[in-house]
C-alpha cells in the first residue's frame, strides 16, 4: 500500500452538543492496522499542533538484517559491523561468513562485542556458518534517556575520583579497575544512541523514552557524547597512574585534587541543568571553565619548585581534568539550546 500524503485537509464537524470531531485518513488507519474501538493518544505539541499516536502497535518495529564477513576482515572490523547494525536499530542480526566458515578470531570478536558493549543483546545461535544476535530489550521496556545519561554521569564521576585516589595513593590495582569501568559507560552510550536513532524514525516512541520533540535527539546525543568523553579522560588519568610510579609532593597532589573536584562540580551542575531544562543554571556554567584553566596554570607553575620529583605525567593529567570541565561546558551549551524557549516569547 502506498503511503498517504503528508498533507491532507479535513473539515471539522460538530456532533452532539459540545463535541468537535475530525475523520482520520483511511490509508493511515490501514498502515497502522487500527480497528474501530482501538484507543489513540492525542498529544499537544510546542506549537499548539496535535499529534495522534496509536496506543496499540500491531505493526512491528522489529527489523532483521544479514551481513557477511569476508576472510580478510579482522576482529575490529567485525566488531564495528555489529555495532553499526545495533545502532541502526536492528533487533535480529544475522552474521555469515563469505567462505565456508568464520575465522576463530571473527567468532571471538562477535562474542566479545555483544557481551561487552551491547545492552540487551544476546547471541541465540553460534556456529561456524552463522551467528545470530537478538536484541531482547525493547525501546519502551528499557531505560529512559534521562536515566541512561544519569548512569553515564555517575560512572564517569566515580572513575575520575577513583583515578585521583589512585594518583594520590599510587594504587595500581585501583587504577586498573578504573580503566575497566570505561566499558560500562561505552555500553550506555551505544544504548542511548540506538534508542535515539529508533525514536527519530518512529515519532511515537519519543514520548516513551522521555523526550518531547524530535530536536531533543540532537541535544541528548551531544550530552551523551560529552559524558562518554568525560569517562575517557578519567580512564586516561588512571592509565597514567598505572604506567608511572606516582610519588609526588603532597602540596601538588592536594592542588590536583582540588582542581579535579572543581571540574567534577562543573559537570554535575551541567548535567543537572540539562536534565531539568534550566536555561539560567546552564548559562552560569559556561564561563566557569576559565577558572579550571587558571588552576591548571597555577599547578604547572608550582612544578618548578620540585625538581627532585619526576613530574612528567602531571601536565597530561591536568589536561585531562581541564578537558573534563570543557566537556561539562558542552553539556551546558546543549542545555541552553534545548531550553531556549525559557527566554523567548511568541512573535
Amino acid at each position: 500500500m502506498p503511503p498517504m500524503d503528508n498533507n491532507e485537509t479535513r473539515k471539522l464537524q460538530f456532533t452532539g452538543r459540545s463535541t468537535f470531531i475530525i475523520s482520520l485518513p483511511k490509508k493511515w488507519m490501514a498502515e497502522m492496522q487500527l480497528r474501530v474501538g482501538d484507543p489513540v493518544t492525542i498529544v499537544r505539541g510546542m506549537n499548539s499542533s496535535l499529534s495522534v499516536f496509536p496506543n496499540i502497535m500491531r505493526t512491528s518495529l522489529t527489523e532483521e538484517c544479514t551481513c557477511k564477513v569476508s576472510g580478510k576482515e579482522g576482529a575490529n572490523t567485525v566488531k564495528r559491523k555489529v555495532i553499526s547494525m545495533y545502532l541502526r536499530g536492528y533487533n535480529i542480526i544475522h552474521i555469515k561468513p563469505e567462505g565456508e566458515r568464520f575465522l576463530p578470531k571473527q567468532r571471538d570478536a562477535v562474542r566479545e562485542v555483544v557481551n561487552r558493549n551491547l545492552i540487551g543483546a544476546e547471541i541465540i545461535e553460534d556456529s561456524s556458518q552463522l551467528i545470530t544476535v537478538t536484541i531482547l530489550m525493547g525501546i519502551a521496556a528499557g531505560l529512559s534517556m534521562n536515566t541512561a545519561l544519569r548512569r553515564m554521569f555517575l560512572i564517569g564521576v566515580s572513575m575520575h575520583r577513583d583515578a585521583i585516589t589512585a594518583l594520590c595513593s599510587n594504587d595500581k590495582e585501583l587504577a586498573k579497575n578504573t580503566i575497566r569501568a570505561d566499558d560500562e559507560v561505552d555500553r550506555f552510550s551505544l544504548y542511548l544512541l540506538r534508542n535515539l536513532v529508533i525514536a527519530s524514525q518512529h515519532e511515537r516512541l519519543l514520548y516513551e523514552i522521555g523526550l518531547k520533540r524530535p530536536t531533543d535527539c540532537f541535544a541528548y546525543r551531544a550530552a551523551g557524547k560529552s559524558l562518554e568523553r568525560i569517562a575517557d579522560h578519567g580512564s586516561r588519568i588512571a592509565y597514567e597512574c598505572q604506567q608511572n610510579d606516582m610519588k609526588l609532593p603532597n602540596e601538588i597532589l592536594l592542588k590536583i585534587k582540588e582542581m579535579s573536584e572543581m571540574s567534577l562540580k562543573l559537570v554535575d551542575n551541567s548535567v543537572g541543568a540539562f536534565l531539568q531544562g534550566d536555561y539560567y543554571a546552564a548559562d552560569k556554567i559556561t564561563d566557569q571553565v576559565q577558572s579550571i584553566a587558571s588552576a591548571e596554570n597555577d599547578i604547572l607553575a608550582m612544578l618548578n619548585k620540585f625538581q627532585d620529583y619526576d613530574t612528567t605525567p602531571i601536565p597530561l593529567i591536568l589536561a585531562e581534568i581541564r578537558r573534563t570541565a570543557e566537556h561539562g561546558a558542552d553539556i551546558a551549551e546543549a542545555a541552553l539550546n534545548q531550553s531556549v524557549n525559557a527566554i523567548t516569547e511568541p512573535a
